[in-house]
């Protein structure tokens, strides 16, 4: 070997010497003939934009760069263009502005950095990092702000490197530009901007913008916008402060229009004037709302406001007042009534009570919990009362023996995919999974089944707690979850609660569409409940149920209009004029009415004379308006007796009776 080192050392660096010219001839080739390659979608930038007085705004990338060619949608907006999401405790996406204040994104630009580790040792001669530059945010612009939907904003890659450059996306359309600046055309709803940043024709990062163009929103002066404003409903009254003791109280919200349920991220709620972003629920949506006031016997007041809105350019606004009356942890705020349902197994009501006490701060779990031993039917549950309560099993001996399911709900099992077993030892307990694999216990808080386990559902005075079982995840007792539909139905066409089945079957061409039941020709037998009570000043709405076929419709109820009353009228000048003070028995409202002989809302209605020795009275009736509702009172005056006998030549008066000498006498 070092013979062989010793004959071909020369001929071998020779040889070194001319591999490194030939790289490095290669090397400097390649950088004279490179030139940039980059399409016209839009210039690179290796500097500010001109003529725009904002700091550079990089971007922070998606998690998955290769779906960013696919993101977005068109730019236009179908029906309410929502769906039900089943994130319940994450904020939504996108929400209007307090209609009296306009708000930017905490009036900062989006400051979102590319993910990298921190380097406090880089050299100063490293090469600065590419990144996307832009003024686009999330953001909501109402018609008014723009001109014909015109919207600019600009765009740009800073400190580029080789083969890269940016394309922007509206929906599904790609975007042209100049020098980073875009113009593009809003569509009503929402309008996804993609910015896809390409190196060598492979997307490489990508980021997502949300820019809804909504019309003006309605407000306190214009509660309804459109033609076709959402129905908000709640569970506070419309014309009246709701007074209450539970500081963990939760507002519920259902919203509506002809285009279907409006979701989370078409509402908003404010509690005195902050922002409630937590919720829970799917077509119902449920806010917590913690009242505070200062010390025992404090009211302090509170004011919850709503809107909802679609894409269509339709919106409501709806205001309420909560007087919250301070109650120490642990103190008694009311009590409630519970039930325990099983219908679905033909066992109707197994039991109620009403008058258990609720107290501030513990959740319903504990109220359930006691019910159920008061009547003899132990629990097994997982969590704690406190925490992750779940009710999985009662049980008290043989109380479920007689258990049969009802033939109507048997077929829809069998449609919805879910097979029917006698579980072992039915007769003595009754808990999740038996006879159905959807079967289970679920609580209802005043119809309504909460979004979240009793250990967080805090109840008030008044409230009825219905504790049901179900054999289909809900469907069957009028408690499905829009959001997370399992099996082969998404309804049921009839619900087994309260010892009563009640149908709703949907005919389409003489056939139920959900369990294919025909319509057989009959009378309608109409039930009705009440949906939503008339006030004074609005509409109520209730809802008629035939119990042969099922088949429902809604009807409205009238305004009642003001029942103003009046203790009567008090004289400025008696027989000329006076003022009456009005109060709405139903309400509370009240007003003053002014009446006068001369502008004619004081009118003489009635009149006896005053004798010799009788008073007599002229009656008068004063009319007015309050409001546009037309009131009317009466008040009279008093006219004294004469005291001017007529006599006879008997000497008696032939008026009163009265005898000449009797006067004498006095």
């Amino acid at each position: 070997m070092g013979n062989f080192w010793k004959r071909h050392k020369l001929h071998i660096l020779w040889g070194a010497g001319a591999i490194a010219l030939a790289l490095l001839a290669a090397v400097l080739g390649s950088m004279l003939l490179r030139a940039d390659r980059m399409p016209a979608d839009v210039a690179v930038a290796d500097r500010p934009f001109q003529g725009v007085n904002l700091t550079p705004v990089p971007l922070k990338p998606s998690d998955s760069a290769a779906e960013g060619a696919s993101t977005g949608g068109t730019g236009q907006s179908d029906g309410n263009g929502q769906e039900p999401q089943e994130q319940p405790e994450q904020k939504p996406q996108e929400t209007p502005e307090t209609p009296k204040k306009e708000e930017s994104d905490g009036g900062e630009q989006d400051k979102e950095k590319d993910d990298a580790p921190a380097d406090d040792d880089k050299k100063d001669d490293e090469k600065p990092r590419m990144q996307v530059v832009t003024d686009l945010t999330n953001k909501t612009i109402a018609f008014e702000e723009l001109e014909n939907g015109k919207f600019s904003f600009y765009a740009y890659l800073e400190n580029p490197e080789e083969g890269a450059y940016l394309q922007v996306r509206l929906g599904n359309t790609r975007c042209s530009g100049s020098n980073g600046r875009f113009t593009v055309t809003l569509a009503q709803g929402e309008n996804i901007f993609t910015l896809l940043v390409y190196q060598n024709g492979t997307v490489v990062r990508s980021y997502t913008k949300t820019v809804v163009y909504r019309a003006a929103m309605a407000d306190e002066d214009n509660k309804t916008v459109g033609d076709d404003p959402p129905v908000i409903e709640t569970n506070l009254p419309d014309d009246a402060d709701y007074d209450t003791s539970n500081a963990n109280f939760v507002l519920t919200v259902h919203a509506y229009n002809s285009q279907g349920t409006i979701y989370h991220n078409h509402i908003r709620v404010l509690l005195d004037g902050v922002e409630i972003t937590q919720y829970t629920g799917s077509e119902t949506l449920e806010y917590r709302l913690y009242l505070t006031a200062g010390a025992v016997g404090d009211v302090s007041k509170h004011t919850v406001e709503i809107w909802a809105w679609d894409d269509r350019g339709n919106s409501a606004y709806k205001k309420h007042v909560i007087n919250y009356h301070f109650k120490e942890e642990g103190e008694v705020i009311g009590s409630v009534t519970l039930r325990l349902d099983a219908t679905v197994l033909g066992l109707g009501i197994l039991a109620e009570d009403s008058g258990y006490e609720v107290k501030q701060g513990q959740p319903a779990s504990y109220v359930v919990k006691e019910f159920l031993e008061d009547n003899g039917f132990p629990a097994s549950y997982s969590g704690s009362l406190d925490v992750g309560f779940y009710l999985q099993r009662i049980r008290c001996s043989d109380a479920f023996s007689g258990a049969a399911i009802p033939e109507e709900l048997q077929t829809l099992l069998t449609l919805d995919g879910l097979t029917v077993r006698q579980p072992e030892g039915y007769k003595d307990s009754l808990g999740e999974f038996d006879y159905t694999q959807g079967s289970g216990w679920m609580c209802a808080v005043n119809g309504y089944y909460p979004g979240r386990g009793l250990s967080n559902v805090f109840l008030g005075d008044g409230d009825v707690v219905t504790i049901a079982f179900t054999l289909a995840y809900g469907k069957d007792i009028g408690g499905a979850d829009a959001a997370n539909v399992r099996g082969n139905l998404r309804t049921y066409c009839g619900t087994w609660l309260g010892d009563r089945y009640i149908p709703h079957h949907d005919f389409v061409e003489g056939k139920c569409s959900i369990c294919g039941k025909a319509e057989e020709a009959h009378e309608h037998q109409w039930t009705e409940e009440v949906t939503r009570e008339a006030t004074c000043t609005d509409s109520g709405e209730k809802t008629l149920t035939c119990g042969e076929c099922g088949e429902t419709k809604t009807e409205s109820i009238p305004a009642l209009g003001h029942d103003y009353r009046s203790g009567g009228v008090v004289w400025e000048q008696e027989g000329e004029s006076c003022t009456a003070e009005f109060t709405c028995t139903r309400c509370g409202s009240s007003g003053t009415v002014h009446a006068s002989r001369a502008d004619g809302t004081l009118m003489e209605n009635g009149r006896v004379e005053a004798t010799c020795g009788q008073d007599g009275y002229v009656s008068y009736l004063a009319v007015g308006s309050i409001g546009g509702t037309q009131v009317r009172c009466e008040g009279t005056v008093t006219l004294p007796a004469t005291g001017e006998h007529t006599y006879n030549e008997d000497g008696v008066c032939s008026v009163c009776g009265r005898k000449k000498d009797e006067e004498t006498t006095e």
